[in-house]
């Protein structure tokens, strides 16, 4: 098993005007929604008791900027993209236990991410979970080393054609990605993170979030 706390973690996050594009919202209230949820994300990782270190990437230098400030190392991407990304990430760190999150889990819970990174401890190869629908990724693990990453369309069963070990634990706030104002509401009551609920009140969104 790995010791408490030695877990590295990299999130990317897209930022700037294109940042969460599938939710039907006007171009400011996304743009704060999408970096409250990172910032809520991240801010649920730094707290998982299993994690030693974050490391935010992106090329927005807003969004490292708030990063740093609660807590994570921030990189640039260097390019478009999001394999470019995570590649970024996982290329800053030395070898041992490594995992790529999302960014758009905004009721992401610590107890969660560790179970999953427990789970990924006692596994020799990649570990993956799936999104709430079971077709994308929000996380994929290994405890020796840089994981295989597919992330994209369809990127559940990209992850699984390379060799990633599919966890089945319910998870429920790691799984709950948000891409549509459907996925915010399920997030939302689950109870989301401060940054996120204090958006959706100041933009009075046609939600109720539940801080937690």
């Amino acid at each position: 098993m790995v010791d408490s706390g030695t877990w590295r973690v990299v999130v990317p996050v897209k930022g700037g005007g294109g940042a969460k594009t599938r939710l039907a919202l006007p171009p400011g209230p996304r743009l704060a929604l999408a970096t409250a949820m990172a910032l809520d994300c991240l801010d649920a990782a730094l707290r998982c008791a299993a994690v030693g270190r974050v490391v935010c990437v992106s090329d927005d230098p807003r969004v490292r900027a708030a990063a740093t400030g609660v807590g994570a190392q921030a990189l640039p991407a260097g390019g478009p993209g999001l394999a470019r990304a995570v590649d970024a990430g996982l290329a800053a760190l030395p070898p041992g236990p490594t995992a790529v999150l999302v960014a758009d889990l905004p009721a992401l819970r610590p107890h969660d991410l560790g179970a999953a990174l427990d789970a990924a401890a006692a596994h020799p190869g990649t570990v993956l979970v799936t999104d709430a629908d079971g077709d994308g990724s929000v996380l994929v693990a290994r405890r020796d080393g840089p994981p295989a990453h597919r992330f994209g369309p369809g990127s559940a069963a990209a992850h699984r054609a390379a060799g990633a070990h599919p966890l089945t634990a319910a998870l429920v706030s790691l799984r709950r990605d948000v891409d549509t104002l459907e996925a915010l509401r399920e997030a939302t009551a689950l109870g989301v993170g401060p940054r996120t609920a204090a958006v959706l009140r100041g933009a009075a969104l046609p939600l109720t979030p539940c801080a937690s």
